[in-house]
Formats: structure tokens, sequence, C-alpha cells
């Protein structure tokens, strides 16, 4: 009888855990999402962050003949629309929406979709993808500067 009560209370928290939000949760975070544009920074930031990774190799993508790097820039384009095509909004919206959900109780999530919808929300809003892009360029930037030494760390660690 022990064993039945703990295996019930057992599957009773695992099903919590991975309920469906109601709805009026789920509606209260769809509008926080709507409202911090997330849907926008999220597909940019992947990009962005696609970009700031190739960012290494510009360099070497340089130095090819132009037909080869013409040929590269379309290859990478059509990554682009494959990366926007499995992993863009309308994939993970469900995750999202239960991350968010996750995180941010009901009145949470209607409390700052509130905030957000000020003027000076709405300016922090406007700025973020600017900012994240520069902050990628920034960290990229410093990446290629660090890059040799922690190849060179890497390098000594294996022969060791």
């Amino acid at each position: 009888m022990k064993n039945i009560l703990i295996l019930a209370t057992f599957a009773l928290c695992l099903s919590t855990a991975h309920a469906e939000l109601a709805a009026s949760h789920q509606a209260a975070i769809e509008k926080l999402l709507t409202v911090m544009q997330v849907q926008k920074q999220f597909e940019s930031n992947l990009i962005l962050g696609f970009e700031a990774g190739m960012g290494g190799s510009s360099e070497q993508i340089k130095s090819l003949p132009q037909e080869q790097q013409d040929k590269f820039a379309k290859g990478i384009e059509k990554v682009k629309a494959v990366m926007l095509e499995q992993m863009g909004w309308e994939k993970l919206k469900p995750e999202v929406i239960e991350i968010y959900g996750k995180n941010y109780t009901e009145q949470e999530a209607k409390d700052v979709a509130a905030l957000m919808e000020s003027p000076a929300g709405q300016i922090l809003i406007g700025k973020q993808t600017t900012v994240a892009a520069d902050m990628m360029k920034a960290t990229s930037e410093k990446m290629k500067v660090l890059q040799p030494q922690i190849m060179q760390i890497i390098q000594t660690e294996m022969t060791k």
C-alpha cells in the first residue's frame, strides 16, 4: 500500500511538472511574448549568433576567388533559411511559451507586459536587437584575438 501511495505521488508530481498552462496563464505569456517582440528578437539573434560564429572564417573567405566567395555566400543564405525553417519561431514557440510559463506566473507576465507597453519599455524593446548585434560583434572581435591563445592552451594540454 505504501509503495502504491509513493508511486501515485510520484506520478502526480511528474504530471503537474509537465502540465499545460492554464488558458489564462498561456494567454498572459503569449501577450508578454508579443509585447516584448520575442519572435523578432529570437529569429534575429539566431541568425546573428550564426553569423558571429562564422566571423572567424571571414578572412579565409575573402582570400578565395570571387566566384568561390559568391558560392559560399549563396550557401550561407541557404543555411540561414534552413535554420529559420528548422529552429524558427513556429517550431519553437510552444517550448518558448512553456519556458516563459515556468519562469513567470500569470500575474508576473501581466505586470511585465504592462511595463513593456510603456514608452520606456518600448524604447528598451526597440533597442534590444541592435544592442545584441553590437554585443555579438564586440564579442566576436575579442574572440578573434583570443582564439590563437585558446588553441595554444589546448595544444599544450594535448601534448602533455
